[in-house]
């Protein structure tokens, strides 16, 4: 069941892919820049979020982005590198956290002194 889980594209990913259909839409000097159509369509392209957590119903969110990059570490752990649904809690982890923080936590990650178990 897990393997057949779609998985949306990161932010970064769907950049990448509509930079390479249509380079010109990147710069501001392209006719394109102002078309509501064009922009439309990569709003609609570009757009995710992550979906509504009940466990997390505060408006700030240190615990969400906490827990998702604990829950992405353990998929990893437990399932494998190349296991695809645990790209899921990726993008929901780098959708919501500064990139200093997980730049910090991997850091610790590899000195042994985070404060997360991703055996279990």
């Amino acid at each position: 069941m897990a393997s057949k889980f779609e998985v949306p594209e990161t932010y970064g990913e769907r950049v990448v892919k509509l930079n390479e259909e249509s380079p010109a839409l990147r710069h501001p000097d392209s006719p394109d820049w102002f078309s509501r159509e064009v922009n439309e369509k990569s709003k609609e392209q570009l757009a995710w979020a992550a979906p509504y957590d009940a466990r997390f119903p505060q408006v700030r969110k240190q615990r969400q982005c906490f827990s998702y990059y604990v829950d992405f570490h353990r998929c990893q752990e437990l399932m494998g590198e190349d296991y695809k649904p645990c790209k899921f809690f990726q993008n929901v982890y780098k959708d919501f956290c500064p990139g200093y923080w997980t730049e910090k936590w991997d850091e610790l990650r590899e000195e042994g002194r985070f404060p997360a178990k991703f055996d279990r």
